[in-house]
């Protein structure tokens, strides 16, 4: 009770920490995630960034990164989804860095939400069903037209 006693917290304590190796994989490959992140923009393979990683201490199996990385970037995305981009006008840079970062624009019929659909978000079956409306092949009609019969 008397360590809890004082009237200010000592952060520095916590702070000093923030630079030590996590104790699980997940957390070194979360504490590497910016420069991962930013290697990978770059254009340098996962598999160039994994032997890096191995080379620096960090030693995870390759399918385990893929992973954390998969799921890094989804946490992302989902977070970039949650904040529209703040991008004042006449700033070219700041356009150049939202174009660089924003995902790549979906197929209308994917991005549209079907009609019964009433704001729910995009529908996640949109390109299953996109893709069964222009099937190739021969598509049997069950009632077809008698005038187009012979």
């Amino acid at each position: 009770m008397a360590a809890n006693s004082s009237k200010q917290l000592d952060l520095d304590r916590l702070r000093k920490r923030l630079r030590e190796k996590p104790r699980t994989k997940a957390g070194q490959v979360r504490q590497a995630w910016p420069d991962i992140r930013d290697l990978l923009v770059a254009g340098h393979s996962l598999k160039d960034v994994w032997a890096w990683l191995e080379e620096i201490g960090l030693e995870i199996g390759y399918g385990r990164l893929s992973h954390y990385v998969g799921q890094l970037r989804r946490r992302d995305e989902a977070t970039r989804s949650d904040m529209p981009p703040r991008v004042t006008e006449g700033s070219e840079a700041a356009a150049e860095v939202v174009t660089q970062t924003r995902p790549p624009v979906l197929s209308e019929a994917t991005a549209l939400p079907p009609p019964n659909c009433q704001g729910k978000g995009p529908d996640p079956l949109a390109n299953v069903l996109e893709r069964e409306g222009r099937r190739p092949g021969f598509n049997f009609n069950e009632e077809p037209d008698p005038k187009k019969l012979i």
